[in-house]
């Protein structure tokens, strides 16, 4: 168990820092200049959306052979690639349509990322953080969806805030999935029978 724990330490940690500092660049980006996102909208949101979910769907990859569930990670990341690639293509789009494109997107992570902190919540007890990524985006793509027409400078600063906050807790995940990895290497170093090599 605590092998198959250390492996997916391993392989969480990274994506998971990638994508933070994504997230909090843009989210400092939108709250500091809140006018200006809202004319480069659909670009900027097309290129985080198509980084993200490039980083997720590389990190989900990995557990192929190694999880049934590895589908599921992958979805978010691949919900992202799509709808980078048609905001991207298609710059001259209405706002709304990115606007719901925007919320799919929310509704997608948050249900992957619940289901990512279910598993882990069953090896580290008592430690919610991750499940609040998954509810956080619920709850925005859940908004959006109730009022779609809300782009202004007012929207760019609440979209700001959630790729914000987003970012801050993958970052925070990073680096607790790190600390938690070389916690186990020292454990598993301490077993009796383990013979560790120099």
């Amino acid at each position: 168990m605590e092998n198959a724990v250390h492996s997916s330490f391993q392989r969480t940690w990274w994506p998971l820092l990638a994508k933070g500092l994504v997230a909090t660049v843009l989210g400092l980006t939108a709250l500091a200049r809140p006018h200006a996102m809202v004319a480069a909208l659909v670009t900027i949101f097309g290129v985080f959306a198509l980084v993200i979910g490039l980083v997720a769907t590389v990190a989900a990859l990995g557990y192929r052979g190694k999880s049934r569930l590895w589908w599921l990670l992958a979805a978010p990341g691949i919900v992202g690639i799509v709808i980078g690639i048609i905001a991207l293509a298609w710059p001259a789009g209405t706002t709304v349509v990115i606007v719901y494109l925007i919320a799919i997107w929310a509704l997608v992570l948050g249900v992957s990322e619940i289901q990512s902190a279910v598993r882990l919540l069953k090896d580290l007890k008592g430690d919610w953080t991750p499940l609040l990524v998954g509810i956080i985006s619920i709850v925005f793509g859940c908004l959006l969806l109730l009022k779609p027409h809300a782009a202004s400078a007012m929207f760019a600063r609440i979209l700001g805030l959630f790729v914000l906050v987003l970012g801050v807790l993958w970052l925070w995940l990073a680096s607790r999935a790190r600390k938690w990895a070389k916690r186990i290497t020292v454990a598993q170093g301490r077993i009796p029978g383990q013979d560790s090599k120099p």
